[in-house]
């Protein structure tokens, strides 16, 4: 999985810092979500949605 090192490093330390706080697990999953599902995962379903439907659109514009 590739991520912007510098945007989720900082953000993931403003997430787990102060340490003294307690850490709430909901926060970190949607922390996750977010980061992992926004950043990587719906680009590459957009762009797998994209190709397939240029190539539907071609293939039936070209026809048997």
């Amino acid at each position: 999985m590739l991520l912007p090192l510098v945007p989720v490093g900082v953000s993931a330390a403003v997430m787990i810092l102060p340490l003294d706080q307690e850490k709430r697990t909901e926060d970190l999953v949607g922390y996750a979500a977010v980061y992992i599902g926004g950043i990587t995962v719906l680009p590459w379903l957009l762009g797998y949605g994209t190709t397939r439907l240029v190539r539907a659109v071609r293939a039936r514009r070209n026809g048997p």
